[in-house]
């Protein structure tokens, strides 16, 4: 397993994690990001100086995914960031963007799902052009009123029945859930990426019982056999810090 660490391309170009394995970046920053930032960090990732491998933030609110749609617009969006992401080598595209899906009050959920598993297909499509492959991020109640659970992002899955559309566990959502453990192992086959962070803040380990969540939680992936990587998502820390975490994680990993 790699880990890496959630950043936006400004910070990471000043600040980079050396200890973190890549980053995760925002997709959605990518509309209106400054040229230069972006031609320093496509720079940098051609170099080696910043490895990349995954983003986040996959859509803007303002992009309605329930309700009323406009497929031309979210066609339009995919195209263009699918393409700048693969400038910047990401491969792996997570999609929870809960306010752009979240069903609008009175909308027939039934409706929604047909609009979601459209979505799924289209951003397959888009996706497999560049070799990346999209994961479902199921996202907490308070977040979102569709596509909260893994066992439900399990569904959607093989629902759109994609080769690169898989499944993400957030132990941050998951934890908040209630979510029962033994649905990591019955999702196990479509797993392919996770994120981390403390439950009560949503931020970096510093305390023995945080750590030993994070324990727990690297536990419950060597015991379905995960074999993808797992991202740190809780706020922008100093890239000390997020180095000496990673040390940390590393050697859990290493001893459990």
């Amino acid at each position: 397993m790699k880990f890496g660490i959630c950043r936006g391309l400004d910070q990471s170009l000043e600040d980079y994690p050396h200890l973190a394995d890549y980053v995760e970046i925002s997709a959605m920053s990518l509309v209106d990001i400054d040229p230069k930032i972006y031609a320093d960090f496509k720079k940098a990732v051609e170099e080696g100086s910043i490895s990349t491998y995954s983003c986040n933030g996959l859509f803007p609110a303002d992009i309605r995914l329930t309700g009323d749609v406009d497929w031309s617009v979210i066609k339009n969006y995919c195209d263009e960031t699918f393409y700048k992401l693969a400038e910047l080598n990401i491969k792996m595209l997570v999609f929870g963007s809960g306010k752009a899906k979240h069903v609008p009050d009175g909308f027939d959920r039934a409706k929604a799902w047909d609009q979601l598993y459209e979505l799924g297909a289209r951003l397959s499509d888009t996706a497999k052009q560049y070799g990346q492959t999209v994961v479902v991020e199921p996202l907490r109640y308070a977040e979102v009123n569709i596509v909260n659970t893994v066992a439900e992002g399990g569904d959607y899955c093989r629902t759109v029945n994609r080769d690169n559309f898989k499944l993400l566990v957030d132990f941050y959502h998951f934890v908040n859930n209630k979510e029962d453990p033994e649905t990591l192992m019955q999702n196990r086959d479509l797993l392919a990426h996770t994120h981390i962070a403390t439950v009560e803040e949503r931020t970096r380990p510093t305390t023995e019982a945080h750590w030993s969540f994070f324990e727990d939680c690297l536990k419950q992936l060597k015991a379905i056999a995960y074999k993808g990587n797992l991202s740190f998502e809780g706020g922008f820390h100093a890239g000390e810090d997020m180095s000496a975490m990673v040390a940390r994680m590393k050697e859990i990993q290493s001893r459990i």
